[in-house]
């Protein structure tokens, strides 16, 4: 149990330091230039000297020597430090006195600022430790008690075993600050929790080894206190004021870019909060009116950048009712504690419908035939004219559609080649090709089904579409970047290629008004379609119930099967349990302190399961009892925690 609390008083008690205080009294005799410029090199200093790369003695004397400091500057400074104070202090150090905490305050600056603050905080004087300013006759400062302990950047580590050694510090023992000094009496063994207070001038590496991390003091009072022992409504308002313990109402949901009505239909009638954008929206749309937003639905137009990411704090999870999530900035969604959830298969046959009836359309030659016809034209020739029976088709990437072309191509008659980087069972009769150019060399039709990486950017340059077998064609519906678009239409312009189909572009139109404008435009016997691969009522209904049921499996039970970004986790429900979801950075040590808050209150874990996915883990875990929101907020304080959410 803790019963000693220590803490740092600048950047703690008070929101600034409080020597950069009394410097800045002596930096207004200073011109303005030079005021700003020794204002700079004191933050600097500060700095170096929290995370412990200048050591205390020494950035004690570089700040007394960017200006004279006289003791009228001290007083005066003085008199402002308790309008310095940092919010909830009082409130929170009051709290403590009345639960019989012992309360110390530590600080490398002098008695004249720091008393008169504990003071007022009914600190008791012998818990209280500074140094003590020299002046000379003039009254000018010529520095600190270089004999006092807290002169040495060791000095805090010091100072509590001596109070340990004289059984000052009975049972456990806290720590509140953020400065290596503060660090080294956690990890040293003479404390038994380190807080990490949050300040403007942040220390990443010292906050990433804290056992709990808060930016406001009384975010503090659950580690200190028993549920009974705060009031309801004291909680109450600290909960509201964090956001903590808000899941238990319906999510809110914001589908854009005409998510299929099947998929509104369901989260509807889950009485799910929802609304409908028309459209893709930009960054700064969603981040202005997607505030409150915890479910975003998008299709392929959306970009959700890091950026956009980190402007939507409440959100929980992200479905993309597309294929491909190129969109998406997945690390970002992932660091921030989102999985994205996306439907892989749902449109395979529809694309695969869509390349069999290209490839007959282009072998046919009806694109031109057909323009012909609507300008009066009778073009009734059998001229450059083939059936696909008896022709090689080469399918560049055999993945789930393009296995399903080669099963449709086959079944019409046609020879199947095909190449992946993966080691991939042939179906029906399928040959893999002793490599790419092969493929390119034999095929009468080349087809790709390949992701967007930057091994398949421009997959299809110049070099190898000259490879391709002359009055072949190729067809894309995979990725915009694939194909050299300039390249392909040299290649048709000259005769090389007999015809090209493409539904996906390297820049595409986020509105249907925008202007397309592609190279290709004009060219003989070309399809272009809008990016239709997966538009077909059956696809987007299939799209619509697989995104829209994972979405809703997740937001209900925690479980990410199928996220693309996030560790896989799905735990069956113990019954009678309430379940608490987790997400953290992958450290060690981050289980033993969620174990550790539900042994402080004790809770009994009925269920748990963890997974890790590169930088996050993701635990879900059931407990035999409700939850209450302070043992959230003790959960939302571990320092690894990224996010944290009820389900009742």
């Amino acid at each position: 149990m803790i019963n000693n609390i220590i803490f740092d008083f600048d950047s703690v008690i008070l929101h600034a330091e409080g020597v950069e205080l009394i410097l800045q009294q002596a930096l207004l005799r200073l011109d303005e230039k030079t005021r700003l410029q020794c204002t700079s090199k004191l933050n600097q200093i500060t700095y170096l000297a929290d995370i412990g790369e200048t050591p205390m003695a020494e950035a004690m004397q570089e700040r007394f020597a960017l200006a004279p400091v006289y003791r009228e500057d001290v007083e005066a400074g003085a008199a402002q430090i308790l309008a310095a104070l940092s919010p909830k202090v009082c409130e929170t150090f009051a709290a403590l006195r009345a639960a019989g905490k012992r309360l110390f305050v530590f600080s490398t600056g002098s008695d004249e600022w720091v008393r008169p603050v504990t003071r007022a905080l009914q600190v008791e004087d012998d818990h209280v430790f500074t140094n003590q300013l020299l002046y000379d006759d003039q009254g000018r400062v010529t520095g600190f008690d270089e004999k006092n302990p807290l002169f040495l950047s060791v000095g805090k580590g010091y100072i509590v075993e001596q109070l340990k050694n004289d059984g000052r510090l009975p049972g456990g023992t806290a720590v509140v600050g953020n400065g290596a000094s503060d660090l080294a009496i956690r990890t040293n063994g003479s404390a038994q929790m380190f807080v990490y207070f949050s300040t403007q001038r942040a220390h990443e590496e010292i906050r990433r080894q804290a056992d709990f991390s808060v930016d406001v003091l009384d975010q503090m009072m659950p580690l200190f206190f028993s549920e009974d022992e705060l009031s309801h409504e004291r909680m109450q308002a600290i909960y509201a004021q964090n956001g903590f313990g808000k899941s238990a109402g319906k999510p809110h949901v914001l589908l854009l870019e005409s998510v299929h009505e099947s998929a509104v239909k369901k989260l509807q009638n889950e009485g799910w909060n929802l609304r409908q954008g028309k459209g893709a929206w930009r960054s700064e749309k969603l981040i202005s009116d997607a505030g409150e937003v915890q479910v975003l639905g998008i299709r392929s137009q959306t970009r959700l950048s890091a950026k956009t990411i980190a402007g939507l704090p409440r959100l929980w999870a992200i479905g993309a009712f597309c294929i491909g999530t190129n969109q998406i900035d997945l690390q970002a969604a992932a660091d921030a504690g989102i999985p994205v959830f996306n439907a892989p298969y749902s449109n395979t046959r529809s694309v695969a419908e869509l390349v069999v009836g290209e490839i007959i359309m282009l072998l046919r030659r009806i694109p031109e035939k057909s323009r012909a016809a609507h300008a009066g034209q009778w073009l009734k020739s059998a001229a450059g004219c083939a059936e696909i029976r008896g022709k090689t088709v080469g399918i560049i990437g055999y993945g789930h559609i393009g296995s399903q072309v080669s099963v449709l191509l086959e079944n019409l008659g046609m020879s199947v080649l095909f190449h992946d980087i993966v080691d991939t069972l042939p179906l029906g009769n399928a040959r893999r090709a002793n490599g790419l150019e092969e493929l390119l060399k034999n095929a009468d039709v080349v087809t790709l089904h390949v992701p967007d990486t930057p091994e398949t950017r421009h997959l299809m340059d110049a070099s190898r579409i000259q490879k391709m077998k002359k009055g072949a064609v190729l067809i894309n519906s995979s990725r915009g970047k694939v194909v050299d678009l300039a390249a392909l239409r040299t290649a048709l312009d000259e005769g090389a290629l007999s015809g090209a189909a493409l539904d996906v572009f390297p820049e595409e139109p986020d509105q249907p008004q925008d202007v397309f404008v592609t190279p290709l435009q004009g060219a003989a016997n070309v399809i272009l379609t809008p990016h239709i691969g997966g538009s077909t009522q059956e696809a987007q209904v299939n799209i619509a119930d697989y995104v829209s049921d994972k979405l809703l499996r997740f937001m209900q039970t925690g479980a990410t099967a199928g996220a693309v970004n996030f560790p896989e986790v799905d735990l069956p429900r113990v019954p009678h349990t309430h379940r608490i979801l987790h997400v953290h950075r992958n450290v060690p040590g981050v289980l033993a302190k969620i174990n550790s808050v539900f042994a402080r209150r004790n809770i009994n874990v009925a269920g748990q399961m963890l997974q890790t996915k590169e930088r996050i883990g993701y635990l879900i875990v059931d407990v035999d009892q409700q939850v209450s929101n302070q043992v959230l907020d003790l959960m939302q304080h571990i320092t690894e925690t990224i996010k944290v959410r009820k389900i009742a």
